[in-house]
């Protein structure tokens, strides 16, 4: 047929490392199909990267390369920035600047979003910016979009995921080959799922930045990520993992929030999942995310939540999203869900005030006494206990260990309990807590 030619969007990309390149290869194998979705020509035509002269494994054609953020930033032409670069200073000026000059932006830094969620979002607002971060959590998962569009008519209750893969694969190596932490990390990062560095996936910071910006959208507000309590998993042992999967629980970390009587609890750490649940059963670096709305109940969705084409499809998606609403009449999306005058700061309940169930397991010396003296002390601060075992270590006369499965309890008289605990002289080393969730 014939017509008017396509009006061509022109794109320009800052970062061609795994996630750019998948984006510069998805509009170029796609092109056709996006032609015929948005009705427009998506061309990328600057970039913006650390080194400009680095050899790429994908034929650059026709984009041009600067190390210089002005090459695309004061280039009027530019009609959509991507910021895949990582890092906070530098990312956050560019989108700064691309909202203020008009620009759409969309982006995958989950780090940017959670620690600069007030500056960003609330200039994002004040310029009516067009903004995408689908990116930004679980990779091809489209769980922004879920809370965004598919449950705009709910109320979101809960978010709580498995959202970091590296974690999740060592994780799962520990429970199906009964590997100790250092040589599942190890494994994980010979195969390129853990960085040399791995610190914030092991540490539970990635799966907060996610966690974070998931709590903006989902609970209509703007959070501070230092209240965030996070808590990562390089202190679980094989001997957790086997007593729990013996109470038919798989420990996993988590990302957990939820309303609780008006107020918003928010927390990342390792927690004990009952084996019959969805999450109980993403294994490897596969990324798994769980939102309850008040009318539609539990949706889980899954899929992988890195690499270079599961990211690109998000950002790519994003693209499509935003050039509908930009050449179209009606009003965009706001970036949050909600229109600016709803959108309010919000504090986290302190987890001091947080009520969970709790796996408690104590290494004792083996002596008349002990278990009375462990019981008595959790009661006296309104703990109770609904279940326990004892073994003995493989050292004749060694340690042992005691575990206690508790009923919920407040996180304040649990670490209160645990301070008394800890100092008792039958105590051989510090207690492990693991917090349960029996949703």
């Amino acid at each position: 047929m014939g017509g008017t030619p396509l009006k061509q969007i022109k794109i320009g990309i800052f970062g061609l490392g795994t996630v750019g390149g998948g984006v510069v290869e998805q509009l170029r194998e796609n092109r056709e199909l996006l032609k015929a979705r948005t009705g427009t020509d998506l061309v990328i035509l600057k970039a913006v990267v650390a080194n400009p002269s680095k050899p790429r494994p994908f034929d650059l054609g026709p984009i041009e390369v600067s190390g210089d953020p002005n090459f695309i930033l004061d280039d009027p032409e530019i009609d959509v920035v991507i910021e895949l670069m990582g890092g906070v200073t530098l990312a956050k000026e560019i989108l700064l600047r691309s909202f203020v000059s008009g620009k759409t932006v969309i982006t995958a830094n989950k780090a940017l979003l959670a620690e600069c969620a007030e500056e960003v979002f609330e200039a994002a607002y004040e310029h009516h910016a067009l903004l995408g971060f689908e990116a930004a959590v679980a990779g091809a998962i489209p769980v922004i979009r879920v809370i965004k569009e598919g449950l705009a008519g709910d109320r979101i209750t809960e978010v709580s995921g498995i959202i970091n893969g590296t974690a999740n694969y060592i994780l799962t190596s520990m429970s199906k080959k009964g590997e100790d932490f250092q040589k599942a990390l190890g494994k994980a990062q010979e195969k390129g799922y853990a960085e040399a560095d791995p610190t914030f996936d092991v540490e539970g910071v990635d799966t907060a930045h996610k966690l974070l910006v998931l709590m903006c959208i989902a609970f209509g507000g703007i959070f501070d990520f230092k209240e965030l309590y996070t808590e990562g998993i390089t202190k679980i042992e094989p001997v957790d993992i086997e007593i729990a999967a013996g109470f038919g629980y798989v420990i996993k970390l988590l990302g957990k929030a939820k309303e609780v009587g008006g107020k918003v609890e928010g927390r990342v750490h390792p927690t004990l999942v009952p084996e019959d649940q969805m999450l109980a059963s993403v294994d490897g670096a596969f990324n798994a995310v769980k939102l309850s709305g008040n009318f539609s109940g539990p949706i889980v969705s899954y899929g992988r939540g890195a690499g270079a084409r599961p990211t690109a499809s998000a950002v790519v998606a994003d693209l499509v999203s935003l050039v509908r609403q930009r050449e179209s009449e009606t009003s965009p999306v706001p970036p949050l869900s909600l229109m600016s005058e709803k959108l309010k700061h919000r504090k986290l309940m302190p987890m001091a005030e947080v009520l969970s169930e709790y796996y408690l397991r104590f290494s004792v010396e083996d002596k008349v006494g002990v278990l009375a003296e462990l019981t008595r002390v959790l009661g006296s601060h309104n703990i109770s206990i609904a279940s326990m075992i004892q073994r003995s270590r493989s050292e004749e006369g060694g340690p042992v260990f005691v575990v206690f499965f508790t009923h919920e309890a407040l996180e304040r008289d649990v670490v209160e309990a645990l301070k008394t605990l800890d100092q008792l002289p039958f105590i051989a080393q510090p207690t492990r807590m693991i917090r349960v969730d029996p949703s």
